[in-house]
């Protein structure tokens, strides 16, 4: 009998460990908006969980208080020595964690659009910071609305100041338009207003430190524009005295790396409809010290068990004779107190496992969040970060999926962080330099898909020309033949 019992018992964990496997790998799929409405039906459905009030303390799995302490730690550490858990060798990171209950004080987060702020928004904010007089502030503005959603300012100065003149009503010239041209160049982000990719460049490499590098890559920029376009190194190492190899490093480092030709593309497009997402995440950083802080938000109500289902469970603990109707009452007490139970522990897993995908990927993607710079993402892959949390990849794949995070330079989908290893550049790097080749192209004799894979494979892309037509469609770039046709 006692073999039986003994079967039976093991059984039911394996039936409850699966079922608690099953439950994790669906709550981490769901999103804050499709949780609030699961949790609303799991409460409804399991009669011993309930939400905890604003003067209730949650309670653990014994049925004990659990306070509410939205700062509790996966690690069992609280929010000021979380800091140790994890760093680098510059900068130490933060790691803030907020667990699944919650107190009266708690914030709750509204949905918000995905890059709610557009570049000209972003830059026009910086305009109130200036000293300018009130002809100055109008023309300011007119700039910043010409600005396209790619960084650059493709309209003359004299046609800004017909419209200042003529819609405004201020009477102004190209010459003070001009000069209002070079204020707006010095704002954020570095390139903006440029009128074309040499000017965008050139105003980036300004407000680098001037080293010899930085030098010899003005130089490239500035001089010697045509030779770079067309990637002459020869031609550029010959006029301006240096090794060839050196001038590749330069470029390699300074201009590919270190330039970004589209300083709008960090933000979100005028036309866009944007999509009204609530990030699951806050990545912040302090420019003080290039520390990065990681925080979950906490948009899940404090669950509990109900008082008398945590009594009653205690009671049918209890070695004593039964009847049958309450052997059975006693099977569906327990029964219920179980699958709150674990519910509760599967939403405190949920959390921490979203806290450590999104903390790895804060990790390998640092130079990211320190720059908002597309082309400083790396190769990364979901396996990667599922070997340093210790988890599945199916779990990392459920982890990111339809999650957000906020940052100072808007909102982004976990998702975007991961991209193939293609000869050791991501695939935001191969984009990049799609585009520079695209944009120096001789327009009126453009390079077809053939073209541009031998040019990307002189970058040191090994690529089929399929893919660098697939890369060319993703960019929304038309087929050479259209580009042809554009340019006439």
């Amino acid at each position: 009998m006692a073999k039986q019992v003994l079967t039976q018992e093991q059984k039911q964990t394996q039936r409850l460990a699966l079922e608690q496997q099953r439950l994790l790998g669906l709550v981490l799929e769901k999103n804050d908006a499709e949780m609030a409405e699961f949790i609303d039906n799991k409460v409804s459905e399991i009669q011993a969980l309930e939400k905890t009030s604003d003067d209730q303390d949650t309670l653990d799995d014994n049925g004990g208080n659990q306070g509410n302490d939205r700062h509790d730690d996966p690690h069992g550490l609280d929010a000021e020595t979380a800091s140790e858990v994890s760093g680098d060798d510059d900068t130490m990171a933060w790691y803030r964690y907020f667990a699944n209950n919650r107190s009266r004080d708690d914030e709750y987060y509204s949905p918000i659009a995905v890059n709610e702020k557009t570049l000209q928004e972003f830059v026009a904010d910086q305009l109130g910071e200036l000293e300018l007089d009130e002809t100055q502030q109008m023309i300011a503005h007119a700039i910043v609305g010409n600005i396209e959603d790619s960084g650059y300012l493709h309209r003359s100065a004299a046609e800004i100041a017909d419209d200042v003149t003529f819609n405004d009503g201020y009477v102004v010239d190209a010459h003070q338009v001009g000069e209002m041209i070079k204020t707006v160049q010095t704002l954020d982000p570095p390139g903006i207003a440029a009128r074309d990719l040499q000017e965008c460049m050139m105003l980036q490499l300004e407000r680098k430190p001037r080293t010899r590098e930085v030098e010899q890559a003005m130089t490239m920029v500035g001089k010697y524009f045509d030779d770079l376009a067309a990637m002459r190194f020869d031609s550029m190492a010959r006029k301006m005295g240096v090794d060839k190899e050196q001038l590749e490093e330069v470029f390699r480092h300074q201009i590919r790396r270190g330039l970004n030709p589209y300083p709008g593309n960090a933000f979100g497009s005028r036309n866009d409809s944007s999509q009204q997402v609530t990030p699951d995440f806050d990545v912040e950083l302090d420019e003080d010290d290039g520390r990065l802080t990681v925080t979950l938000r906490n948009n899940i109500p404090a669950l509990q068990i109900s008082e008398s289902y945590a009594l009653m469970n205690e009671r049918y603990k209890q070695p004593v004779a039964m009847s049958v109707k309450e052997t059975k009452e006693k099977k569906q007490i327990m029964d219920a107190y179980q699958r709150a139970s674990m519910f509760i522990e599967v939403l405190k897993q949920r959390q921490e496992t979203l806290f450590n995908t999104m903390s790895a990927i804060v990790k390998c993607q640092r130079d990211y969040f320190l720059s908002g710079d597309e082309r400083d993402l790396k190769p990364l892959g979901q396996q990667q970060i599922a070997d340093m949390i210790g988890k599945d990849v199916s779990v990392v794949s459920r982890a990111v999926s339809n999650k957000y995070v906020q940052m100072p330079w808007g909102v982004k989908s976990l998702k975007s962080f991961f991209s193939e290893d293609i000869n050791g550049a991501s695939r935001h790097e191969v984009y990049d330099d799609l585009k520079k080749l695209v944009d120096a192209e001789d327009k009126a004799h453009p390079l077809s898909d053939d073209a541009l894979c031998d040019r990307l494979k002189e970058m040191g892309y090994k690529l089929e020309r399929r893919t660098v037509a697939k890369y060319r469609d993703a960019l929304k770039i038309p087929s050479s033949t259209i580009r042809r046709k554009m340019s006439r």
